[in-house]
């Protein structure tokens, strides 16, 4: 460093330690006034009749206790110190943040959970007892997420933006889901790397599992597992909840969420196959954001409606739809038809009533029951709130089962 430079570099040091403004931050704000007081060598009573203040008011605001700001009486002890307001109104907030610590820290969670979390929707499907009582609410949050802190849930605020003209979840029970899923996945972690040219040589298998009403989407998740991807089923929790499914990025490794979002069948099926894609074609994309759920979060990389047409003609294409149209009225001829396209007959009467607009006609062909598949995957005991379970229990059985 040249002398020159050196001495500026000196000069500017010496000229920040001994400005006003190190001064001021570096002194509790009650100190300052006595400095002031003793500087011009007057009494506390005299500082009053200059400032035509009070001295409580003055004490009030010099201890961080004044219950409502005068900023009549800071004004005036700005000029009184000669601080510039600016800065004595930043040092007067933060002795406030620090005198009333605890009670400005109990608003701020309350705050925070009012205005990230649905309350009433919560009380409605049972996860809390009542909205009023804040440390109840947070007790139960901390519980079932495994928090230490409630502001953890801050990390799965989903920032994307979201779509226009469509029905949207609420935000907080956007984010209460989105959560449930993150928490489910940071304790199934995945062994195996992503291994995509395995999985494109599995999928065509995958369509045939949907014939196994109990344990197929228990196999099709065994066999992912292993390709490293990693798929779970979490509850739709509220009917606010407008969401088929997701596709997260954990550890560097795909991972999908299904929700049961209708009765139908077929949905499960479509929804993972929409899914599939997206982990086959917009990897890379979904990496860098961190998740894209489907139907509510938007991408100009991403296609839904390419990803739901790819869905279609996977599971049964349009030639196959014409081929079966004259004989839809014929259950035992859809039942063979099925069976020879490796899919389940509720797959062919869902796009039928889709196409059509109809879903009355053949409601009941659409709607087998299949609980049994989703058992494995512990998703009723994640909707169980009267039975409650923080997710880290529910995740662990399920694992257990699905021997993750």
């Amino acid at each position: 460093m040249e002398e020159n430079d050196k001495h500026k570099d000196i000069d500017a040091l010496l000229n920040r330690i001994l400005s006003e403004n190190e001064k001021v931050n570096f002194f509790p704000l009650r100190e300052l006034f006595d400095q002031r007081l003793s500087y011009l060598e007057i009494t506390k009573n005299q500082a009053s009749n200059i400032l035509d203040a009070d001295q409580k008011t003055i004490d009030s605001i010099l201890a961080g206790e004044a219950r409502k700001i005068d900023f009549v009486t800071i004004l005036k002890l700005s000029n009184f110190l000669e601080i510039p307001y600016e800065e004595l109104m930043n040092k007067y907030f933060k002795l406030i943040s620090d005198t009333h610590n605890e009670s400005i820290l109990l608003a701020k969670k309350r705050s925070f959970i009012v205005n990230n979390f649905d309350l009433p929707r919560l009380k409605k499907i049972g996860f809390i007892d009542g909205i009023n009582d804040f440390e109840h609410i947070e007790e139960r949050i901390n519980t079932f997420f495994g928090y230490k802190s409630v502001f953890e849930h801050a990390k799965y605020k989903i920032t994307a933006a979201f779509s226009s003209g469509k029905r949207l979840t609420g935000k907080s029970s956007l984010m209460f889901w989105y959560a449930t899923a993150g928490q489910s996945l940071e304790r199934t972690p995945n062994p195996y790397e992503y291994d995509r040219e395995g999985l494109i040589d599995y999928f065509p298998q995958i369509r045939w599992h949907s014939m196994n009403l109990e344990n197929g989407l228990q196999l099709v998740a065994k066999a992912l597992y292993k390709f490293g991807v990693t798929l779970i089923v979490v509850p739709k929790f509220n009917t606010d909840l407008h969401i088929k499914g997701a596709t997260l990025a954990y550890r560097d490794k795909p991972c999908i969420v299904l929700t049961k979002y209708t009765d139908y069948y077929a949905t499960i099926w479509f929804t993972l196959i929409h899914e599939i894609f997206h982990v086959l074609y917009d990897w890379d994309e979904i990496r860098k954001e961190k998740y894209h759920i489907t139907g509510e979060t938007d991408s100009i990389n991403i296609n839904e409606a390419e990803a739901d047409n790819f869905a279609r003609q996977y599971l049964f294409s349009d030639d196959k739809m014409e081929k079966i149209l004259p004989h839809i009225s014929e259950p035992r001829y859809v039942k063979i038809f099925a069976e020879q396209n490796h899919v389940h007959p509720s797959i062919i009467y869902t796009f039928y009533s889709r196409d059509n607009k109809n879903y009355s006609r053949f409601h009941k062909q659409m709607t087998p029951q299949f609980d049994l598949s989703l058992e494995p995957f512990n998703f009723y005991e994640f909707g169980d709130f009267k039975a409650f379970k923080p997710i880290k229990d529910i995740t662990n059985k399920r694992n257990l089962q699905l021997q993750y």
